[in-house]
């Protein structure tokens, strides 16, 4: 389904977020696969160090990407200021709902006024809106809400969608379950930029590079610091460490770094480095510098348990690095226990400590475990999946051609 496409998303652009970067990612893969394609997302004020950064250079594009932005209620910008009682409950729910709603009319408005023959997004909601302008509607589904309502208004919007593409298998079969037809899915799950991993420095150059001590032996954590992702469970792991070994933790936005920071040294985690937030580019020589990389997902929420498909996991496959993770169904679609990772028990900061040091202590089993994740992970690149996208909807619009 070669053609114009509109990818409709509700985010901040750029962005120090991960589902950004996976939205610009796939921006270049859907036109290396030959689509036109044109992103619309909000008219937003950014963080001042986001502050006209251009995204090709920010997040390593081949292509310069298209981009329109349309008025939104930014009311997100007024709880983000530390004065009660505006930050505090209901407000920024209430801030991040006007907002929502007013991008998802403009973008529905976007969407009826172009000359484009499909609309895509992550963001259901915007699609409801968006969809009643006629245009075929895919959805690219990373989570599946869990509400009552929300549920109710996501059963209500299937049928109107033409596809959906899964990250996980685990998303495909709830959405099965929902009475969506097999034909009408596709699992494709997130995939990495192999290029940016190809020269990859030296383990003791990447750390000269960073500052780092070279006799410490390292693990490194990289991705955001929400409960779900399991870096609090990684950070409780490092006192059971042995001696001589540290923990990195590499992301995070601005609020989740000071509220992170502060539970490390009430807990007082003194071989914990918080690191923050780096540019994408310098995510490959974090990977380097460290001797384990850990996935410490919690099996506490469906998004981890089920339904996420971690941008950091196949990062941490290229790098050719051994990886320590939580024994979850969506990490086991991509990762076997002894072969290409080593599987602990989730939100067991034991257990992931036993699993870390298993590992320090086996190097030649660390060794032929990245070796087969990194073989494994070949093929998984933007473009392959743009190109598995874009002939998905091909067969769906030819199935059930747009009324």
């Amino acid at each position: 389904m070669k053609g114009r496409w509109l990818y409709l998303a509700n985010a901040r652009v750029p962005s120090e977020k991960a589902h950004v970067f996976q939205i610009f990612q796939m921006l270049d893969g859907f036109t290396d696969a030959g689509l036109d394609v044109e992103l619309v997302h909000p008219r937003r004020d950014n963080l001042s160090h986001l502050e006209n950064v251009d995204p090709q250079a920010l997040y390593g594009l081949r292509h310069a990407p298209r981009m329109r932005s349309v008025r939104t209620l930014d009311a997100i910008k007024l709880v983000t200021i530390d004065i009660p009682p505006l930050n505090r409950p209901p407000i920024p729910a209430l801030a991040f709902g006007a907002q929502s709603v007013s991008f998802a009319v403009n973008a529905a408005l976007c969407a009826r006024g172009a000359n484009a023959k499909v609309l895509y997004s992550r963001d259901w909601p915007v699609l409801a809106a968006a969809s009643i302008s006629g245009k075929p509607a895919i959805w690219e589904a990373h989570d599946l809400p869990q509400s009552r309502a929300a549920r109710t208004a996501i059963r209500a919007l299937l049928p109107r969608l033409a596809g959906i593409v899964c990250i996980t298998r685990g998303l495909r079969d709830e959405l099965q379950s929902l009475g969506v037809a097999g034909h009408r899915l596709l699992v494709a799950p997130d995939a990495v930029d192999l290029a940016r991993f190809t020269d990859m420095p030296s383990r003791e150059d990447a750390r000269r590079q960073l500052g780092l001590p070279s006799g410490a032996r390292m693990v490194a954590y990289t991705g955001h610091l929400y409960s779900w992702k399991g870096a609090h469970a990684l950070a409780r792991a490092s006192r059971l460490l042995p001696d001589g070994v540290e923990v990195c933790i590499v992301g995070g936005t601005p609020a989740d770094l000071v509220s992170f920071r502060r539970f490390v040294a009430e807990e007082r985690l003194d071989r914990v480095r918080v690191i923050g937030h780096v540019p994408p580019k310098d995510v490959p020589t974090w990977l380097a510098a460290a001797d384990v990389l850990a996935l410490p997902n919690s099996g506490r929420e469906s998004i981890s348990a089920r339904y996420t498909s971690p941008l950091k996991l196949y990062e941490y496959m290229a790098s050719g690095r051994p990886i320590v993770a939580s024994d979850l169904p969506s990490l086991r679609e991509a990762l076997t226990h002894g072969e290409n990772a080593w599987f602990v028990a989730p939100d067991n900061p034991a257990a992931l400590a036993a699993g870390i040091s298993a590992i320090l202590d086996d190097p030649a089993r660390a060794g032929a475990m990245a070796e087969r994740a990194r073989k494994s992970v070949q093929g998984h690149t933007w473009t392959v999946r743009a190109e598995r996208i874009v002939a998905f909807v091909s067969r769906v619009l030819e199935a059930e051609p747009a009324t």
